[in-house]
């Protein structure tokens, strides 16, 4: 089986280290020449909760290649058309794409090369990539992969048996892929949002009164819009460990750290447009969305000033829901 790993991030390492040690054709892209120069030479080696040394092939994009049979995408979900555009002549019609972006990524994926063939892989996982190129795991839980459409999801059969003969435990099939985005969407939304905001990671922002109460706020909008859409989830212990991230930094904080755009779309931006549709108040994820929007566009920094006007937004969110 041949893979394109688009991404030589975190996720892009740990798929092209799971693919690879299991016996697939993996190439490897990435936007960074100097990436991919380190790659060719050195290969990528993937520490901590998983470790392992992988030496897939290096692509360049544009280049011709035999067609690929899975096309995994580990970029940001923004750049998903972008990313796939000049390997498009070199897929076949069962070439299947896996997102493992995150949260409702997949569904702007299924729009763009159709739904039976739109797959994800949901990381329960907290990774990310030194300066020196290694992907150091934090946690990895699990990745879910599945499918919109009921059944689909059997296609993927042979990748999953391929990995867990290799690293038991690391992989499984879902059957309710909508039902596991919400899981993700619950914990990943608030914690990743939350910590962008504050400019810290988990363990250090998880014990400040009022953002508990923010992410305990955010999980629970997330429930109830679940639930609007025939899928009700259990409440959580706690929200923050259910996020996976602990001492690494969350996605979206190196994003706002980096200047680069974030997924927030994919994450508060999806609960806040499902509310809006059910007609479902959700003032907290409402005033992340907006605020985390213009932290992009650099109008505010992550730190106590951003936390100060992610209050009172909450509130002023808060006092509208009530007229």
């Amino acid at each position: 089986m041949r893979i394109a790993v688009i991404g030589a991030g975190a996720m892009g390492g740990i798929m092209s280290m799971l693919c690879w040690k299991a016996g697939m054709g993996v190439t490897v892209y990435d936007v960074r020449e100097e990436r991919l120069a380190d790659i060719k030479k050195s290969g990528m080696r993937v520490t901590g909760a998983l470790n392992g040394e992988t030496f897939p092939e290096v692509g360049r994009a544009g280049e011709a290649t035999a067609p690929f049979d899975v096309m995994v995408l580990a970029v940001g979900a923004e750049e998903t058309g972008v990313a796939l555009r000049p390997l498009s002549p070199f897929v076949h019609r069962d070439t299947m794409y896996v997102s493992v972006q995150d949260g409702s990524a997949v569904v702007a994926l299924a729009s763009m090369v159709g739904e039976e063939r739109a797959f994800s892989a949901l990381g329960w996982v907290s990774a990310f990539e030194t300066t020196a190129g290694e992907v150091e795991i934090e946690e990895m839980r699990s990745l879910v992969l599945g499918s919109f459409l009921p059944g689909a999801e059997a296609r993927l059969v042979p990748v999953v048996e391929a990995i867990e003969a290799v690293y038991p435990g690391t992989t499984r099939l879902a059957a309710d892929l909508e039902g596991e985005m919400w899981r993700r969407l619950e914990c990943a939304a608030a914690v990743s949002a939350l910590c962008a905001i504050a400019g810290a990671v988990p363990q250090d922002v998880r014990g400040l009164d009022d953002l508990n109460a923010f992410c305990e706020e955010a999980a629970e909008e997330c429930r109830q819009v679940a639930a609007s859409v025939g899928r009700e989830l259990p409440a959580t212990i706690s929200t923050w460990e259910d996020a996976v991230w602990h001492s690494v930094k969350p996605p979206m904080l190196r994003d706002v750290e980096a200047g680069r755009k974030t997924e927030v779309a994919c994450l508060s931006g999806y609960v806040v447009e499902r509310a809006r549709a059910a007609g479902i108040a959700v003032p907290v994820n409402s005033a992340i969305l907006t605020l985390v929007k213009e932290m992009q566009s650099g109008r505010h920094r992550p730190g106590e000033t951003a936390l100060s006007e992610l209050r009172r937004r909450i509130a002023e969110e808060k006092g509208m829901s009530l007229l």
